[in-house]
């Protein structure tokens, strides 16, 4: 990912198009793959439209964005955070679980464009459907940090500014997520994957 730093953000504060862009090309996967894992696959045909309304919210209040008081990507990911929250009100729809696919197509991050070997594709599906399903089943917070902290590889204070509560109830949330996975992939993973 291309680091944004502060003269592309001030560049795209004062109008600069090329300095959007910047920001838009890196941060498209991250904000995209956050999208679809904590909304899971009945979202998967919107996950594109939600991130372009993310970054729409992101521009339109770029203007504001203090570095001073946060980093830029800490500052956009509270834009996702709140926007799937928006979204899961609305829809009022209770999590969605990743084993309910349409049109019989396997489960899969749009986000992840790496080539799978063929043999290990099957595998690979399986027991990402698997975690899918299970962190489908934990609340939102603890869903929203898990995936912050294990696919977005934020670090706890950015996690904290992103969700708005202190270091420690992140780590709090962390392990009860990681507690929970770890039940519930217990006897998939005793099995041998």
């Amino acid at each position: 990912m291309t680091e944004i730093t502060a003269s592309i953000v001030l560049a795209a504060q004062q109008g600069d198009q090329t300095a959007a862009r910047t920001i838009v090309e890196a941060l498209h996967r991250p904000v995209l793959a956050t999208i679809f894992r904590f909304l899971g696959t009945g979202f998967r045909r919107e996950v594109e439209d939600l991130a372009q309304e993310v970054f729409l919210k992101v521009f339109r209040a770029l203007d504001r964005f203090d570095p001073s008081r946060a980093k830029f990507t800490t500052w956009v990911y509270t834009f996702v955070r709140n926007h799937c929250y928006d979204v899961l009100k609305r829809r009022r729809v209770p999590t969605t679980s990743l084993q309910a696919v349409p049109d019989g197509e396997p489960a899969r991050d749009p986000a992840d464009r790496r080539e799978l070997q063929p043999a290990r594709e099957l595998e690979n599906s399986e027991l990402g459907r698997r975690i899918g399903e299970a962190l489908a089943t934990l609340g939102e917070d603890q869903r929203m940090v898990f995936i912050l902290r294990e696919y977005e590889d934020l670090d706890y204070r950015e996690i904290a500014a992103i969700t708005g509560v202190n270091e420690g109830t992140v780590k709090s949330r962390l392990f009860r997520a990681k507690e929970s996975l770890r039940q519930q992939l217990a006897p998939y993973l005793e099995a041998g994957a």
